[in-house]
């Protein structure tokens, strides 16, 4: 049910309070073509419409969300703190004009969140953070983190299915360690990845940084990145890739080897059915890739190169899907696509 600006009934205003899931939303106050002055005048009507929903609101709290146009920074630390009090086990937060919001660490003392999306804000862990313990579905978009505050969020959640990361900065080794993981996408700019998540189902993992991406360093024919991003997604069923790749030296096919260049097991992919690669430009690092691929997934049914670059060549397209087509496959009947 949403709390919406009315003029309210007493007999509504004793049901408010004990509803369950509130939805509130600035745009109920703007017009499309106010003036500097209204949107100020806006803000704060809305200001004391959360103000008062906090405050009075009596019955237990399952849901959260609130949408926010206009600049709250001055009041958000209030708001989260009263919201805190309220114990909400799905929390929502996009509050999208200004400066990221700086995340109080009074959100982080929710015993009971099983849902958390946030957008638009920097999130630095504090010293006493224990986890969410109930947490599985946890939704970072527009965010800045450290290497350190992400990888210890989301391995302080034991419970959780399913992370989405998108739209981030400041991280440069993307550290995912977590046992329940069924469903994962990342989309955003870092150098390194490194995932420890055995029962991975789905991944979603689109590269921004081109640069950066392929310039992770090598040493002997592989280091431990291969080992680390695949190593241990035993049970993946769908693979969707996109942006960038490391650069075409980095995939040699004589070898993998960890960090004291002693030779460790190819990587086997034994429920991969479904691999998706997205923005194909018919590099030899992105032909590389898929090499490997199709030589560590046995129950492949289908790769799939879809949008296509329109700077790419007809020619580049066709020398690249010749070696493709040439690489050996574990699979007997997987089939390759192009879109």
């Amino acid at each position: 049910m949403a709390v919406r600006t009315t003029v309210l009934s007493s007999a509504w205003r004793n049901v408010w309070t004990a509803v369950p899931d509130i939805f509130l939303c600035d745009c109920t106050f703007c017009s499309c073509n106010a003036s500097t002055k209204s949107d100020s005048s806006e803000a704060s009507k809305f200001v004391t419409l959360v103000d008062m929903v906090l405050s009075l609101h009596k019955g237990p709290l399952d849901t959260f969300t609130i949408h926010g146009t206009h600049n709250y920074h001055d009041v958000f630390a209030r708001w989260i703190y009263k919201l805190s009090t309220k114990g909400p086990e799905d929390i929502t937060i996009k509050l999208t004009s200004g400066p990221q919001y700086k995340i109080p660490s009074s959100l982080f003392s929710i015993s009971h969140l099983s849902f958390l999306y946030l957008k638009n804000c920097s999130i630095s862990l504090p010293k006493k953070f224990e986890g969410f313990k109930l947490l599985k579905v946890l939704k970072l978009k527009a965010f800045s983190s450290t290497d350190s505050d992400i990888s210890n969020l989301i391995s302080s959640c034991p419970h959780l299915d399913e992370v989405h990361l998108r739209y981030f900065k400041g991280i440069n080794c993307l550290s995912i360690q977590a046992q329940s993981i069924q469903i994962l996408k990342i989309e955003g700019d870092f150098k390194d990845l490194r995932i420890d998540a055995p029962n991975l189902v789905i991944m979603y993992l689109r590269l921004d940084r081109v640069e950066g991406y392929q310039s992770v360093p090598v040493q002997g024919d592989m280091k431990s990145y291969l080992k680390q991003t695949f190593g241990s997604l035993t049970r993946i069923v769908s693979l969707n890739v996109g942006g960038s790749y490391p650069r075409p030296e980095a995939f040699t096919r004589k070898g993998i080897w960890d960090q004291d260049e002693t030779e460790i097991q190819t990587p086997k992919l034994d429920h991969l059915t479904m691999i998706t690669l997205n923005d194909f430009r018919g590099l030899d690092c992105e032909v590389a890739f898929l090499g490997l691929l199709l030589s560590w997934a046995p129950a492949l049914e289908e790769m799939k190169i879809k949008n296509i670059a329109e700077d790419t060549t007809d020619e580049r397209i066709f020398k690249s899907t010749k070696k493709l087509l040439a690489f050996p496959r574990a699979s007997t009947t997987a089939k390759i696509i192009l879109t």
